[in-house]
């Protein structure tokens, strides 16, 4: 049963359609719906895999190369920020999309719409500081490791890495603000839905 296929009962309006379906089959029709829409705000495969690559690629050159202890510290730091922030992501994925079963669908929907509503709040207000933030804890990072390792920037690395990471976290800002206010809008519509087809 495709999660579209409760958006098309309710749309059609027709009790029929709505009657052969039990309780337990539409709310089942309801959470793979809304999981399907809580997934556009959390980054994908892809992302993941990226991201365990880097943590795989840190954890073999800390065990294998031979560096300073000050690129060793740097590695061991970026580790422990990237696991650390990658786990934090990963449970509050696994929180948003959990459902246990008996549970009522419009309460746990509720939730949800509470929660992407909170983010949205909480990314309008301190938007700008947290991707300033990230940008000169970004850079920093990036100079202490030129340092560390004792390379001379170019003028090109000066000027390209700064410019790329401003890009880079004005197109993830911008994804995901259209991502969340679109994933509210589904719930939104989705808990409309049920409701009225429990009226």
């Amino acid at each position: 049963m495709e999660a579209n296929d409760i958006k098309n009962i309710w749309k059609s309006g027709i009790e029929g359609d709505i009657d052969r379906y039990s309780d337990s089959e539409l709310n089942k029709m309801v959470v793979k719906s809304a999981r399907k829409s809580i997934k556009a705000v959390y980054p994908g495969t892809i992302f993941r895999l990226i991201i365990i690559g880097v943590i795989m690629y840190l954890i073999a050159i800390l065990l294998w190369s031979n560096r300073s202890k000050e690129v060793i510290f740097l590695d061991f730091s970026g580790l422990i920020i990237l696991s650390v922030s990658y786990f934090l992501w990963e449970r509050s994925a696994y929180k948003m999309r959990k459902y246990t079963y008996g549970m009522p669908v419009k309460e746990w929907l509720e939730y949800r719409i509470k929660q992407i509503e909170k983010s949205i709040k909480f990314n309008k207000k301190y938007d700008l500081l947290i991707y300033g933030c990230s940008f000169l804890f970004a850079t920093g990072f990036y100079a202490f490791y030129q340092v560390a390792t004792k390379m001379t920037p170019g003028l090109l690395n000066l000027f390209i890495i700064p410019i790329g990471l401003v890009i880079y976290l004005w197109i993830v800002r911008r994804s995901l603000n259209r991502n969340y206010r679109k994933t509210l809008n589904e719930l939104k519509e989705l808990y409309t839905q049920f409701e009225e087809s429990n009226e």
